[in-house]
C-alpha cells in the first residue's frame, strides 16, 4: 500500500548506479492484487483493541499511478490507492481505506530531495473509523558505495469520527539505511524512528522508539531465479505520559514483529505472493497484551 517507500527504493537503485538511462515510460501504471487472509486474533491497533478471535477475509488492493512530471533530475507521481478486507464472520472489522497522495523527487548533486503528503479515509465494518493526513520531506544520498541513506522527519494528523479523544497530532523523524548488493537486484535495510503523539485524551500521548531491519533477495537454482524473498524483524518501546485510568498505571507497550514475503513471477506482470506475520505485543494494558498469525495468499499484477 506504501508507494511511497516503492519510489523510495527505485531512486535508491538509480542513484548507485553508474549510468543511468531515461526512457520514456507511460504516465499512467496500474497494480492490483486479490486473495485470502487468515488472521487468527483479530485486532484494530488504531483502537487498542482485540479479539481473540480468528477469521478468513478476503482482501482487494488496487493501486493506480499517474506520473505527471519526469525528467533526469525531477519526478512527481499522483496516486490513488484502494484497500478492502472482507471478513467471513467478523463483518465489524471489515477494513476499508481510501489514499490518495503525491510523491515528489529532485536530485541534486549526490542528493535526493523528497516530498510526500497523502491523505487517508479508513472505514471500519461500514464506518467511518478516522481520516489522516501526513506530510513526509527527506533526504536521500550515497555516503558510502553500495549504501544509500534516507533521512525524514514526518507529521501525521489524524480525526476520528466517533472518538474525538483519539485525535491526535504525530511527529517522527527516521533514519534509514539501504545496502545493495548482487548487482543492486537485493538489498539489506536497518532503520530507527523516534516518534511522539499528542492525542485530545491525555492517557494516550506516547513517546516511542521503533527499529527494524529487513532483507529483500532473488533465491537461485542451477543459476535461474526460482523466487523473490523479503524478511523483516521489527520492534518498538513505547511509553505513555500520563496515568491510564482503567489500570491505575502509566500504559508501557513493547512489540516484537516477524514478516516474512514469498514472491513467485508467473509472467512479466503477474505474481503469485505468500505472506507470514507474527506479532508479539506485551503491555500492561490487557486489551492490547496478545500474540497474533497472519497467513495470506494472493495474486498481485502491474501493468
Amino acid at each position: 500500500m506504501d508507494k511511497a517507500k516503492t519510489n523510495i527504493l527505485c531512486v535508491s537503485a538509480m542513484l548507485l548506479s553508474s549510468s543511468l538511462s531515461f526512457a520514456q515510460e507511460a504516465p499512467l501504471s496500474l497494480s492490483a492484487s486479490i486473495g485470502a487472509e487468515y488472521d487468527d486474533n483479530i485486532s484494530v491497533s488504531a483502537l487498542d483493541t482485540t479479539t481473540g478471535q480468528s477469521d478468513e477475509a478476503l482482501i482487494v488492493d488496487f493501486s493506480a499511478g499517474y506520473m505527471a512530471m519526469k525528467s533526469e533530475t525531477t519526478e512527481l507521481e499522483l496516486v490513488y490507492d484502494l484497500y478492502q478486507s472482507k471478513h467471513n464472520s467478523l463483518s465489524d472489522f471489515d477494513l476499508q481505506i481510501h489514499t490518495l497522495s503525491a510523491f515528489g523527487s529532485r536530485e541534486v548533486g549526490d542528493k535526493d530531495l523528497g516530498l510526500y503528503y497523502s491523505y487517508s479515509m479508513v472505514d471500519l465494518g461500514g464506518e467511518d473509523l478516522y481520516d489522516s493526513h501526513s506530510l513526509t520531506p527527506s533526504l536521500g544520498l550515497a555516503l558510502a558505495e553500495g549504501w544509500y541513506n534516507r533521512f525524514s522527519y514526518s507529521l501525521v494528523v489524524k480525526d476520528f469520527a466517533s472518538d474525538s479523544g483519539r485525535d491526535a497530532t504525530q511527529n517522527s523523524v527516521s533514519a534509514d539505511n539501504y545496502y545493495f548488493f548482487m548487482d543492486n537486484a537485493a538489498y539489506i535495510t536497518l532503520g530507527a524512528k523516534l516518534e511522539r503523539e499528542d492525542t485530545d485524551n491525555n492517557e494516550l500521548d506516547y513517546q516511542a522508539l521503533y527499529i527494524k531491519t529487513a532483507i529483500s533477495i532473488p533465491l537461485h537454482y542451477n543459476n535461474k531465479k526460482v523466487i523473490d524473498f523479503k524478511g523483516k524483524y521489527e520492534r518498538y518501546w513505547r511509553d505513555y505520559d500520563n496515568v491510564t485510568f482503567s489500570i491505575g498505571k502509566k500504559r508501557d507497550d513493547n512489540q516484537d514483529l516477524i514478516g516474512l514475503e514469498f514472491i513467485k513471477a508467473i509472467n512479466e506482470n503477474v505474481d503469485v505472493v505468500f505472506d507470514y506475520e507474527y506479532t508479539n505485543t506485551q503491555s500492561n494494558l490487557p486489551s492490547v497484551d496478545a500474540e497474533g498469525n497472519v497467513i495470506s495468499l494472493k495474486i498481485a499484477m502491474d501493468f
